[in-house]
């Protein structure tokens, strides 16, 4: 299972340089305001107990119907590709189980977070590149020992309690990431927008190409 926030955060630098101006103007304030949302969302579910990793869930299951359904529409309107539109869904998908377990008692949603880490632990290793899928094995088989030993000693409660915080530092890297990319997509959409092909712009101030022409 793959957390929205994670998904629709990833990658902001590249993202930022092959943006233009107006895509940027459009895209930085989504970004900067997603970016904080999961800031708030990763602090409130370490500092609020049993509510905190709640409204995490809700907060990010909220996030993931947006992100779900922006990207739905936008595949029926022919502007992304089929791939964008399954991520789209299983956002979405995603989003609306996230809610609906918000209201369940804090118990089912700290062992949420335990499901939604054996996931992530799985994906490092699954998407790892063939070069690196070893070392990305050997690091997730010591996370997966560390979390059975404590579980062995402070019985599953710790499980539980270390997968929110897990979960919760992951939300606060995507916020922070998400944040940096807005900052990256404001300096671009700060940018000129760029001239025409074929326009070098030094007939502007002549009253432009017609002007030369019928000089």
């Amino acid at each position: 299972m793959t957390s929205p926030a994670a998904a629709s955060t990833a990658g902001p630098a590249p993202a930022a340089v092959s943006a233009t101006p107006d895509q940027a103007r459009r895209s930085w304030p989504w970004s900067a305001l997603q970016g904080v949302v999961l800031v708030v969302l990763a602090v409130v579910a370490v500092v609020v107990a049993d509510t905190g990793v709640r409204l995490l869930l809700a907060g990010l299951g909220v996030l993931g119907l947006v992100r779900g359904v922006a990207l739905l529409r936008s595949a029926r309107a022919g502007l992304v590709e089929r791939s964008a539109a399954v991520a789209g869904a299983g956002a979405a998908w995603f989003g609306a189980v996230a809610v609906g377990l918000a209201f369940f008692p804090p118990a089912v949603a700290a062992w949420t977070c335990v499901v939604v880490l054996a996931g992530v632990l799985v994906a490092l290793v699954v998407r790892a590149e063939p070069a690196r899928r070893v070392r990305a094995g050997l690091a997730v088989g010591l996370a997966v020992v560390a979390l059975a030993a404590g579980t062995v000693l402070a019985g599953p409660t710790w499980l539980a309690a270390a997968s929110v915080l897990a979960v919760s530092v992951a939300v606060l890297a995507a916020g922070v990431m998400s944040v940096t990319g807005a900052l990256a997509l404001r300096r671009v959409a700060a940018q000129p927008a760029p001239v025409a092909a074929g326009c070098g712009g030094c007939a502007c101030g002549a009253g432009g190409c017609g002007g030369l022409q019928r000089g």
